[in-house]
């Protein structure tokens, strides 16, 4: 069984309804184990409409948590300073979003995927 990590703008397409999205989301479901950075987590809420509570609730229930570790934060910062290295700005958020996927050894699930081109890191570009 594979672990697959989901980016916040994943989550939202699924929430509003975004049927290319939805399907890709329950594909990955049925084959593997659907995981969150508490970062993600946080975004997915705080992005959330009116309305939309319930929804965004079980979504994210049906998702594993991982939590920002020591190691998820070092290794973060690690990412940070190679963009910073390269003469890439790297926000925080997305630096722990990618650590958590690259020490599950998980793919990572995005549509943004220029904010993720760190090495090693397995991005899988999402159209919605």
């Amino acid at each position: 069984m594979s672990d697959f990590v989901l980016d916040s703008d994943v989550l939202i397409w699924h929430l509003r309804g975004n049927a290319k999205v939805a399907a890709l989301v329950s594909t990955l479901a049925s084959s593997g184990r659907l995981a969150v950075s508490a970062i993600t987590r946080t975004e997915v809420l705080c992005g959330m409409l009116p309305g939309e509570e319930r929804g965004t609730a079980t979504l994210l229930d049906a998702c594993l948590t991982e939590p920002v570790s020591v190691e998820v934060a070092d290794s973060a910062a690690a990412l940070v300073r190679q963009g910073r290295g390269k003469g890439v700005v790297v926000r925080v958020p997305d630096a722990l979003i990618a650590a958590t996927a690259l020490l599950r050894n998980a793919p990572l699930y995005t549509c943004n995927p220029r904010h993720f081109a760190f090495d090693g890191l397995d991005v899988r570009p999402v159209t919605h």
